[in-house]
C-alpha cells in the first residue's frame, strides 16, 4: 500500500504544466550504486584477463592504488583495514577505562591499569628494567644445565619460551584430559631456515650484532655482550639444526607422544625436568605430550657442551628480547631496527597507542570485549552469521556423494563430524575471570604479572575436562580458527565485519568473502591433519585404507601445484608446509559457492558482473594484500598460509564453477590441465 501514496498525493495537487520527456540526447542517469558497490568495482582491474590472473583482475587497481603504509609490513584490503576500524573502537574503551581511576568495576581498573601503564613513556623510561631485575639475578647465579632448566622454567611462567614451546590443550587420543604439551622453540628468528640457509648469512651476522646490542643495554660491558652474541647465535644454530622442519610438526600422529613425568625423565635423563616443570608452575602435574622427543634427546648434548657464560646470555636474551616493547624506548628502538626492518621490511613503527591496544586485548582482551560487542556486533548479527554458516554445513553434506574418492562408510562418519562440529559466533556466553589478577602503574611488571596469571590459569586445567564455552581469540580478534581436539569452529565478532560480511551485502558478496572463511575452517576438520580426528575430537584412524589412500593421492595434487608457484625469483612456496591451509581454501571457497548457490537469492545487480562473478570477486578481494619484500619472504619461509595471491588463484583455478563464471578456456592459467580436488 505505500506505494500508491505518493499517487494520490499527486492527485489531490493543483494542476501544472506536463514536464518535457527527455529526447533520445538525454539519458536518464542511472541511480547512485551502493557503497560496496563502487568499493568493490573501484578495486578491480578489468584490463587483465579473469582467466590469466583473476588476483590481478580482482585486486589489480586496488593494489595500484594502496601504498604500503609506513608503519606496517603488509596491508590487506579486508583483515588490515578491520583490524585498524577495531583498534580505533577499543581505543575509546581503554582510554575511558585509564581515565576512570576511582571506578568501583575492578575489572574496569585492570583494564584502565595495563592500558595507562603502557602508555605512560616517562614511567616506563623511568622503571628502566627494574621489574625484571629478580629474573636476570638468578640467571647470573645459574652454574650447570639442573640449574639452567631451573631458570628456563621460571622464565615459562612468565610467558618466555626459552628452549622449550609449552601450552596447554586437550590430549589427542582422549580430548576429555587435558594436557601440558612440550615441543621445540626457544628460536627468535621466523624459522630454523633463517639459520640454515647459506643465503641468510648476512642477516644472520646483523642478528648477532642486535643481540649484543641489547646485552650492552642491559648492562653487560660491550666486549663480553659481543663474544656472548655470537655463542648465542652459535647455539641457536645448532639447536636449529636438530630440531624438526615445521612442516612435519602439521602431522599429530608424528607429534604424538604421551608420557608422565617419568616417561619424560627417560627421554633424557640429563635434562632434569622436574625443576622445569616445578619452575614454570607444573608442580605435581603428569599428564604431558612430547611433540618431539628426538630433538629432546639430542639437546642434552647441545646443553652440556655450551659454555655456562653463554647459557646465561641466552637466557638473559630471550628474556630481555620478549619483554622490550614494555622496556624504555631504546630496547624498542633496537628492536625494531632489527626486527621490524630487517626481518619484516617495516619503514617505522606502530603509533604508541596502537601498540598498546594491541598488547592490552593480546593480553586481557575479555575485559574490553563486552564494550566491544556493543558498539561493533549489535542486534541480529550473531543469528544471520550463524545461519549463514550452517548453509555452508549443509553444502558440504549434499557435496559428499559427488567425490568419487570417498566411500558410502566415510560419507557417512563424514557427516557425523560434521554435525558434531561445536559453533561459536561472535562472543563467549561467558566471560573470563580475571578475580586473582594484580596490576599496578608499572607496565613490565603488570606484563609479568599478567603471563604468570595466564600461565597459571592454564596449567590449573591440567588433568581436568576441557572447559568447551572457553575462547582462545577475543571477541574483537580479526581471524577465525578450527581446533581439531575439540571439533569446534570459532568465528570472534571482529571478523564479521564488513568487507568479510555486512547485512547489507548481496548474498553473492557475503558468501564469497565470509562464506570462503566459514567453509575454510570446516575443510579444516577435514585437511590432511584434521581428518585424523574423528568426531569426538580423538585422533583415531577412522578412514578404510583405501580411502586413506586415495585421499593422498588428491592431496599430492594440490601440494605439487602450490609448490610450484614462485613468488620472487628462487622461493617457492612450500607446498608441504602450508598443505592444509590449501585445502581448506579449496573447500571454502567451493563450499561456499554450493551454499550460496542454494539460497535463490536475489540477484545482486552490480554493471558488469553477474551475480557467480561477483561471489568469485568478493571472495578474491578479502585477500587483496600489499607487503614489503622482507615480509613476503618471511612468510613462504615460516607461515603455513600461502602468499595472498596464491590463497586467490591457486583455489579458483582448480573449480568448474569459476571457469565457467568466467568462461575459461582450457590451457589458460586460470584453467590448467590436471585440477586438483579434495572437498
Amino acid at each position: 500500500m505505500r506505494s500508491l501514496i505518493p499517487l494520490l498525493l499527486l492527485s489531490c495537487a493543483p494542476k501544472t504544466e506536463a514536464p518535457v520527456a527527455p529526447t533520445a540526447t538525454e539519458p536518464v542517469a542511472p541511480p547512485p550504486l551502493p557503497a560496496y558497490a563502487e568499493n568493490l568495482l573501484s578495486a578491480m582491474d578489468t584490463s587483465v584477463s579473469p582467466c590469466d590472473d583473476f588476483y590481478a583482475y580482482a585486486c589489480g587497481n586496488w593494489i595500484k592504488n594502496t601504498p604500503l603504509p609506513s608503519d606496517k609490513p603488509s596491508w590487506t584490503r579486508s583483515f588490515s583495514v578491520i583490524r585498524e576500524q577495531n583498534r580505533e573502537t577499543l581505543r575509546k574503551v581503554m582510554e575511558e577505562a585509564a581515565a576512570d581511576t576511582s571506578s568501583s568495576d575492578a575489572d574496569r581498573r585492570r583494564l584502565g591499569s595495563w592500558y595507562g601503564s603502557c602508555m605512560d613513556e616517562p614511567g616506563i623510561e623511568k622503571a628502566g628494567i627494574t621489574a625484571l631485575e629478580p629474573l636476570l639475578k638468578d640467571i647470573d647465579s645459574l652454574k650447570d644445565v639442573p640449574s639452567f632448566m631451573v631458570q628456563a622454567g621460571k622464565l615459562q611462567l612468565v610467558g618466555v619460551p626459552a628452549l622449550f614451546s609449552m601450552y596447554v590443550t586437550p590430549g589427542m587420543v582422549d580430548p576429555t584430559v587435558t594436557i601440558i604439551d612440550l615441543g621445540q622453540g626457544g628460536l627468535s628468528l621466523p624459522d630454523r631456515d633463517y639459520y640454515l640457509k647459506p643465503e641468510n648469512a648476512e642477516l644472520l651476522a646483523a642478528y648477532g650484532i642486535h643481540i649484543a646490542k641489547i646485552l650492552v643495554l642491559s648492562g653487560m660491558p660491550e666486549m663480553e655482550a659481543i663474544k656472548q652474541s655470537m655463542a648465542v647465535v652459535a647455539f641457536e644454530t645448532a639447536y636449529a639444526e636438530i630440531s624438526v622442519p615445521s612442516a612435519e610438526l602439521r602431522d599429530p600422529d608424528k607429534i604424538n607422544h604421551k608420557l608422565d613425568r617419568a616417561g619424560l625423565m627417560k627421554i633424557n635423563p640429563g635434562l632434569k625436568w622436574d625443576g622445569f616443570l616445578d619452575a614454570s608452575g607444573a608442580t605435581g602435574l603428569n599428564d604431558i605430550n612430547v611433540e618431539t622427543p628426538e630433538v629432546f634427546r639430542k639437546l642434552g648434548a647441545l646443553l652440556k657442551k655450551t659454555d655456562t657464560a653463554t647459557l646465561k646470555a641466552y637466557l638473559r636474551w630471550q628474556l630481555l628480547h620478549n619483554y622490550a616493547g614494555a622496556l624504555p624506548k631504546a630496547y624498542f628502538d633496537e628492536t625494531f631496527a632489527f626486527f621490524g626492518q630487517q626481518i619484516f621490511g617495516q619503514k617505522q613503527p606502530e603509533d604508541r597507542w596502537k601498540r598498546c591496544v594491541s598488547s592490552t586485548d593480546a593480553t586481557i582482551g575479555e575485559l574490553a570485549g563486552k564494550a566491544y560487542i556493543d558498539a561493533k556486533f549489535p542486534g541480529d548479527s550473531k543469528d544471520i552469521a550463524g545461519t549463514l554458516m550452517r548453509s555452508v554445513q549443509e553444502a558440504f553434506t549434499a557435496g559428499l556423494p559427488k567425490l568419487a574418492w570417498m566411500d558410502d562408510p566415510t560419507r557417512a562418519r563424514a557427516v557425523e563430524k560434521m554435525k558434531a562440529m561445536n559453533l561459536k559466533i561472535g562472543y563467549p556466553d561467558r566471560w573470563r575471570d580475571y578475580g586473582s589478577l594484580t596490576l599496578g602503574n608499572n607496565y613490565a611488571a603488570n606484563k609479568l604479572a599478567a603471563n604468570r596469571f595466564e600461565t597459571l590459569r592454564q596449567l590449573a586445567k591440567v588433568g581436568k575436562a576441557p572447559d568447551r564455552s572457553e575462547w582462545y581469540m577475543t571477541p574483537s580478534t580479526v581471524n577465525a580458527y578450527y581446533d581439531p581436539s575439540l571439533n569446534e569452529m570459532v568465528f570472534p565478532a571482529g571478523i564479521l565485519q564488513a568487507p568479510f560480511f555486512d547485512h547489507s551485502f548481496p548474498a553473492a558478496m557475503n558468501y564469497g568473502a565470509i562464506g570462503m572463511v566459514m567453509g575454510h575452517e570446516l575443510s579444516h576438520g577435514f585437511d590432511d591433519s584434521g581428518r585424523k580426528f574423528d568426531g569426538q575430537g580423538r585422533l583415531v584412524e577412522w578412514w578404510a585404507p583405501e580411502v586413506s589412500a586415495r585421499f593422498d593421492t588428491q592431496t599430492a595434487c594440490v601440494k605439487d601445484q602450490y609448490a610450484a608457484y614462485e613468488p620472487q625469483p628462487g622461493l617457492f612456496v612450500k607446498g608441504d608446509l602450508t598443505l592444509g591451509e590449501n585445502i581448506a581454501d579449496l573447500g571454502g571457497t567451493r563450499l561456499a559457492y554450493r551454499a550460496f548457490k542454494a539460497q535463490n537469492a536475489p540477484a545482486a545487480n552490480i554493471p558488469g558482473l553477474n551475480d557467480d562473478q561477483l561471489f568469485f570477486v568478493a571472495m578474491a578481494q578479502g585477500w587483496c594484500s600489499v607487503s614489503s619484500p622482507a615480509y613476503e619472504k618471511m612468510q613462504v619461509l615460516s607461515n603455513s598460509h600461502s602468499p595472498p595471491k596464491y590463497r586467490v588463484n591457486g583455489p579458483l583455478s582448480n573449480l568448474p564453477e569459476f571457469h565457467s563464471a568466467f568462461s575459461c578456456a582450457e590451457g589458460t592459467t586460470m584453467r590448467p590441465a590436471g585440477a586438483c580436488e579434495v572437498w
